[in-house]
């Protein structure tokens, strides 16, 4: 950032709610993140838990690329 003296104060506000705006996105997304890593491990316990063959893991994985494609 330049010297606050050569910015006029509405530019410095605008900034200051800009940067604001983006804390509060990127702690969001990291949320949304940790969320998705805790489904994802509890998914992965749970088909280990199973046991399922390597027919059966491999149907899964496509299934699930298909999905989200």
């Amino acid at each position: 950032m330049k010297n606050p003296s050569q910015h006029s104060q509405e530019t410095i506000e605008r900034m200051k709610a800009n940067s604001e705006a983006a804390k509060r996105r990127l702690a969001r997304l990291n949320d949304e993140y940790r969320v998705r890593q805790q489904a994802q491990k509890l998914s992965q316990s749970k088909v280990a838990a199973k046991g399922e063959t390597f027919g059966e893991a491999v149907t899964r994985i496509a299934r699930e690329a298909q999905i989200t494609i």
